[in-house]
């Protein structure tokens, strides 16, 4: 007889991009201009803040004022795009990412990140994440988002996080 088949979970698309805004490396205001940019009106955005303010407006010139506030020559922010599963609704995206970005920063670094999922991005659903790596009370590096291997851990925890949602959402699909 013939062995039987085994059906393989399909793989949900993964993607996570890693990079960084530097008071060095970048002009003045970047990191309130990305702001602005994965909230402008046109995108359509879901946002999740925590320890930043969530108003657009506010998140900007929180930003500014971290920029100006930190050594000359600080990491500013670091900055994930993060491909998020077609699998999963509105409401699940957004549950996804604030238990990530809520496991990476430990719930102890400011956060700022919105979701494309509508018009041009409709089956292109990501999220761009903001993230601050200094603790909010002892301002101490939380990510270590300098060091050798801190994208590939940000990976690996996607991975993690993500495939976790997708159980919870009762779908097979998993990323890899």
């Amino acid at each position: 007889g013939e062995a039987p088949s085994v059906e393989r979970p399909s793989v949900a698309i993964y993607s996570l991009n890693h990079s960084a805004v530097g008071k060095t490396t970048h002009g003045s205001g970047t990191a309130a201009a990305h702001v602005r940019y994965i909230t402008r009106i046109q995108a359509k955005p879901d946002i999740v803040a925590s320890l930043i303010p969530a108003n657009r407006n506010q998140a900007q010139a929180w930003m500014n004022e971290h920029e100006a506030n930190g050594r000359k020559n600080a990491r500013v922010c670091d900055k994930l795009i993060l491909a998020l599963p077609l699998e999963l609704s509105p409401p699940q995206r957004l549950a996804l990412l604030r238990d990530f970005a809520d496991q990476i920063t430990d719930g102890r670094a400011p956060y700022y990140g919105a979701i494309h999922a509508s018009g041009k991005d409709e089956n292109n659903p990501h999220a761009h994440l903001v993230l601050i790596d200094r603790d909010k009370d002892t301002g101490k590096r939380v990510m270590l988002t300098t060091e050798k291997g801190s994208t590939e851990r940000f990976r690996e925890r996607w991975e993690k996080v993500c495939n976790h949602h997708l159980s919870l959402a009762g779908e097979e699909e998993r990323i890899d």
